[in-house]
């Protein structure tokens, strides 16, 4: 193929050729480097205070407990161990269906700022 310099196009957006070889786009001029960094700092301010709004919100969406974890309707809001019971035991009578055992005794141990297992006569809070 051949061409002449008068079908070439010149100004932004054109595309220079140079033979043999693959067509490459023309180059924009650069911003000034002082408006570059004005521009880029602003983006990561930007994502930033994204990142902080979300991260508010999730602790938020969780409450205080930090899990979203709830009991059955009708459990009362304290109940007293009896002797011989454990965490699991409560667990299994005051989760809901679908909820993972394991994180309803988390919530009950957290709640009741307790390390170990509860002793029979101690009052403990149950997840609302």
């Amino acid at each position: 193929m051949a061409m002449v310099r008068e079908e070439l196009v010149e100004g932004p957006g054109a595309v220079g050729l140079r033979f043999p070889g693959p067509a490459r786009p023309v180059r924009r001029p650069r911003l000034p480097s002082a408006g570059r960094r004005a521009i880029v700092a602003r983006r990561r301010l930007g994502v930033g205070l994204a990142g902080l709004v979300l991260v508010a919100a999730m602790v938020l969406a969780t409450g205080p407990g930090g899990a979203a974890v709830a009991s059955r309707p009708g459990t009362p809001a304290r109940i007293t161990v009896a002797q011989g019971e454990t965490v699991w035991d409560l667990a299994e009578r005051y989760a809901p269906d679908g909820i993972d055992r394991r994180a309803y005794v988390a919530s009950i141990l957290e709640l009741n700022r307790l390390d170990g297992m509860p002793l029979a006569g101690q009052r403990l809070k149950l997840p609302k």
